[in-house]
């Protein structure tokens, strides 16, 4: 009897195990098939976001080349339009970019000084035109006791409040639509008239840390108003391909969503206060260490004092799109440069060794030999020179990387190749020249 219940007791022991074992193969299958997938999604978003980038970046540039000519009235109105239609375009590719970033938890906070006056005035003026456009006006207040500089992530705060500014001139058809900053007393963090407001970070705190300032930033608007019974879903990801209300409107829906998470990331809060045909008001709190604002502009003055305008060079671009190459060796010979081009990076390599150049400008993806591997041959090829005879050696070749394929190439893959600075399809003339000069050749 005791031999039978041993027996039964071992087979369903090993029925167990058995079990276990498949049950850990099904679930290493189903962990490399969302891998795949995961893997499958990122590839497409980057080849996505890099063939939207690479003809952005030329409109982008030809709209800045063509806004220094003499133009009537009427084709300045008409760039004009080209140019808010163009950035428009970039907010949904970034977004898309953003929202791929959070999921796959690669985005990355900063913390330096801003001006957030300045930022908020930038904003404003940004968007002014497409409100202007609609017939609503668009205004900003901000409370005087709002410190002029504070530590943060100055692009994603912009970010966020572009997004809900968007978003509440899409929805308002007349009236206004106002930015407003102040600051939560500190004092009352026990208040439960805050609490609502207050996020769970700070909430736990008996006071906020010395030098830092709770804000709580507002974006109301006149509009449409949002039915109860929708709010629960603003927040999440695609919310305007459900809402009967939202998409009788244009745009992606995602964000509202990408806010949310830039706010969550941010260890914030945010919410949303609307009725039905009575407007909506998008606030949002953020806890901000508060900077010192001498300090910040005696080093903005340093640094214009250390960054001299580079004397003409004899630059080589790397480039493999035609359109590119027209926009980028025009801005550069009216900045005084002499500019040769070079289709892949093969041909670069060939060119670099005949002709001595102060700096490359080297696309990251072209057929043939990309960038980064360009890159690894010029330098390795300097390394052997300086072998060879150290005394008639050239001094490293200056290296600029420009990519319109930020998912898979970031600055820091980049400057590890070799590269001494790095710069994101699409880019403005002047943020070309401001990282040549960054460079110090002389």
């Amino acid at each position: 009897m005791k031999e039978l219940k041993i027996q039964e007791l071992e087979s369903q022991i090993t029925e167990l195990e058995n079990k276990y074992t498949r049950a850990l193969k099904d679930l290493d299958k189903a962990r490399i098939i969302a891998y795949d997938a995961e893997r499958t999604k990122t590839i497409f978003l980057a080849n996505m976001s890099h063939e939207i980038r690479t003809p952005m970046n030329s409109i982008i540039g030809i709209y800045n080349i063509l806004d220094q000519t003499n133009l009537s009235p009427e084709q300045r109105e008409l760039l004009e339009v080209i140019n808010i239609s163009s950035h428009n375009l970039l907010a949904i590719i970034n977004d898309i970019l953003d929202f791929s970033k959070i999921k796959a938890g690669q985005l990355k906070l900063e913390s330096k000084p801003f001006l957030l006056h300045e930022e908020i005035h930038q904003i404003i003026k940004m968007l002014f035109l497409r409100a202007k456009g609609k017939g609503v006006e668009l205004s900003y207040r901000i409370q005087s006791s709002v410190p002029e500089c504070i530590i943060g992530d100055a692009v994603r705060l912009h970010q966020i409040l572009v997004n809900l500014t968007n978003n509440a001139l899409k929805f308002t058809i007349e009236g206004s639509v106002v930015v407003s900053v102040e600051i939560l007393d500190a004092s009352r963090l026990d208040d439960l008239r805050l609490t609502e407001y207050l996020p769970d970070s700070i909430l736990t705190m008996q006071s906020l840390p010395p030098g830092h300032v709770l804000l709580k930033f507002e974006v109301s608007d006149t509009g449409v108003g949002i039915p109860e019974e929708e709010q629960p879903n603003l927040f999440k990801e695609y919310a305007q391909l459900d809402s009967p209300l939202i998409k009788q409107f244009e745009g992606t829906g995602l964000g509202l969503s990408i806010s949310k998470n830039l706010i969550d990331l941010m260890n914030g809060k945010i919410g949303v206060i609307s009725k039905k045909d009575s407007g909506s008001t998008f606030w949002f709190t953020l806890l901000y260490a508060v900077g010192d604002i001498e300090a910040f502009r005696n080093n903005i003055k340093q640094e214009q004092k250390v960054i001299k305008k580079s004397r003409p060079l004899n630059i080589l671009l790397v480039e493999d799109n035609i359109l590119n190459q027209k926009f980028a060796a025009t801005t550069l010979g009216r900045s005084g440069h002499h500019v040769e081009i070079a289709e892949n990076g093969k041909i670069a390599f060939e060119k670099f060794r005949e002709t001595q150049y102060d700096l490359i400008i080297m696309d990251i993806a072209m057929p043939i030999m990309d960038g980064i591997e360009s890159t690894h041959v010029i330098r390795n090829y300097e390394k052997e020179q300086m072998k060879k005879d150290p005394a008639s050696a050239k001094p490293p070749v200056k290296i600029i990387a420009v990519t319109a394929h930020v998912i898979m190439t970031d600055r820091e893959k980049c400057l590890s190749a070799g590269m001494d600075e790095y710069l994101a399809k699409p880019y403005r003339p002047k943020e070309l020249s401001d990282v040549i000069d960054s460079l110090a050749i002389q």
